[in-house]
């Protein structure tokens, strides 16, 4: 197929009417198998094209990709593996290409009129400049337009990939006293992630760091996040993300809470050890950092100078999310809260308020908010409500409970291919909450941009 034949097809696509107009449009409604269609047709489109191999060299022209490419998306076509729909969003896939000479994803937040404030356009990189009515950035490492929108919202941040350095991870043993029994010792085996230098290794495949790595004081100091595990859970529950965001130069320590961990066994979820749980986990959570602004001015401890006392965030899952509206409103120090899948602590049946810039988050299948937990997903959206701005609220469809987690129960909330699976829901959790921290604790305002337009299987409220 010829490149004028391409874009004679796109330019028909994009202007007249498709074969089966009754059908669903492409990537609307149940949008989840258009999406993996679409994945699996890049994928092929990569095996059978390999991308770097368009070097720009004779034969090897972005035309002669497009070519190649094009004749994957026809055999999808006719194989029925991907709907006649969805040629349209296939095609301009496929023109977003960045290979085949030197060129780039040049990203596009637009500041003045647009029909999207979102675009992306293939450019050599020396083009790629700010124009008065747009932000322009290279959007590496993606290598196709459409990817470089919706998971770096046309911005250099690719919140899906770890970031400049590489990951510590230290285990502080901390006592503090009981808040229920008075007097009687509680132990809490916090985990530290921290930035180190990008080579350390062995990675611990459990904990997703170097044990002990030494920190890499030149960036620092770093702002903090506390974690707060969901009840049954343990500190170690969400490395997906806590691992991330060290390697985006956050310091995120995640304390457990003894009786209401996977350690405690069954009787972690026994009525007594919750109500006994919801009174000492914010304790916990204090004393932890208490114990880390100590650690952080102490010459010659591993943490000496690596926290910034200034920014300080509490974020948690599920129990850990209860925890979460406890620690804001309690202590000050705390400047941001991100809720995931919270257990909302209702008074009277209201929500609290939170008063600092705040991220809820939650999976539109959760079968646990609602279930036995004692609030549901409209408790955690009357919290949003509630909530003063700065505010955002993020549902991801075909996403449940375990989704802010390493690992998923079988079940109604973990039930691929009808659910998200756990890497498709983790790459989704990250394009927000680290933006999030990027907007709201380091103050880059370019972060703005992943809430401007939200990709499909997506749904967002913001103030």
């Amino acid at each position: 197929m010829r490149i004028r034949d391409l874009l004679l097809i796109l330019a028909a696509a994009v202007g007249g009417a498709t074969a089966g107009a009754a059908a669903q449009e492409c990537l609307s409604g149940d949008a989840l198998a258009d999406q993996r269609a679409l994945a699996t047709l890049r994928a092929d489109s990569e095996a059978a094209c390999p991308y770097a191999t368009y070097d720009g060299t004779p034969g090897r022209h972005r035309g002669d990709y497009r070519r190649c490419a094009a004749a994957v998306l026809d055999a999808a076509l006719g194989g029925g593996r991907l709907r006649g729909e969805c040629r349209k969003t296939a095609l301009r896939g496929i023109k977003g290409a960045t290979c085949g000479g030197d060129r780039v994803a040049c990203g596009r937040v637009h500041t003045g009129p647009a029909s999207t404030p979102l675009s992306c356009r293939v450019k050599p990189a020396a083009a790629c400049r700010d124009r008065a009515a747009f932000r322009a950035a290279v959007c590496t490492p993606e290598t196709h337009c459409d990817e470089a929108v919706d998971w770096m919202a046309a911005t250099a941040l690719d919140p899906r990939a770890n970031g400049p350095f590489g990951v510590g991870v230290r285990t502080l043993t901390l006592v503090k006293d009981s808040v229920v029994a008075p007097g009687t010792p509680r132990a809490l085996a916090t985990l530290v992630w921290y930035p180190t230098a990008p080579s350390a290794a062995p990675i611990d495949p459990t904990l997703a760091g170097v044990v002990d790595a030494p920190l890499a004081a030149a960036g620092a100091p770093y702002p903090l996040l506390l974690f707060s595990h969901g009840s049954c859970g343990l500190a170690s529950q969400s490395t997906f993300l806590t691992a991330l965001l060290a390697s985006h130069g956050y310091v995120v320590a995640a304390p457990p809470h003894p009786g209401n961990t996977l350690a405690d066994g069954s009787g972690c979820a026994a009525a007594t050890a919750l109500v006994q749980s919801a009174v000492e986990r914010p304790a916990d959570v204090r004393f932890v950092t208490d114990q880390l602004l100590a650690a952080t001015l102490q010459v010659g401890a591993p943490l000496f100078g690596a926290i910034d006392a200034t920014r300080i965030g509490m974020s948690g899952h599920s129990f850990g999310g209860h925890t979460t509206f406890k620690v804001v409103a309690a202590d000050a120090r705390f400047r941001v809260a991100v809720a995931l899948a919270p257990i909302v602590p209702l008074v009277g049946g209201q929500p609290p308020v939170l008063a600092v810039p705040s991220l809820f988050m939650l999976g539109q299948i959760d079968s646990v908010l609602g279930g036995y937990a004692l609030t549901d997903l409209d408790d955690v959206r009357a919290a949003y409500d509630a909530a003063q701005p700065p505010k955002y609220l993020v549902e991801i469809a075909h996403a449940g409970h375990y989704a802010f987690a390493n690992g998923c129960f079988p079940g109604p909330d973990c039930a691929p291919p009808a659910t998200l699976t756990q890497d498709e829901a983790h790459a989704v959790v990250r394009r927000w909450v680290l933006p999030f921290l990027e907007r709201h604790r380091r103050g880059d305002t370019t972060a703005a941009a992943f809430f401007a337009a939200p990709p499909t299987g997506v749904l967002v409220r913001q103030q």
